[in-house]
């Protein structure tokens, strides 16, 4: 991963842990939103699969997890 370096010609610290921070509570509450939509098994009833729906939503959310963490060690990194 590559990490950004303050410098004088560049972003100062301040905004550039401003930019990541907002990113990070918006990663933190799309996890939240696509939490609330969980595959509901009444959905699925008419040949749907729920268990792969169930598998597949997990999968979405590892993704997001995964970025959330990039930015965490990205801001991390800022600070």
């Amino acid at each position: 991963m590559q990490l950004p370096i303050i410098n004088i010609c560049g972003t100062d610290q301040q905004s550039l842990l401003d930019q990541y921070v907002l990113a990070l509570h918006a990663l933190r509450e799309a996890i939240e939103a696509l939490s609330a939509a969980s595959p509901n098994g009444r959905d699925y009833q008419h040949g749907g699969s729920i268990n792969a729906a169930l598998q597949e939503h997990a999968v979405r959310i590892v993704k997001v997890r995964q970025v959330l963490a990039e930015i965490e060690t990205i801001a991390e990194h800022i600070a």
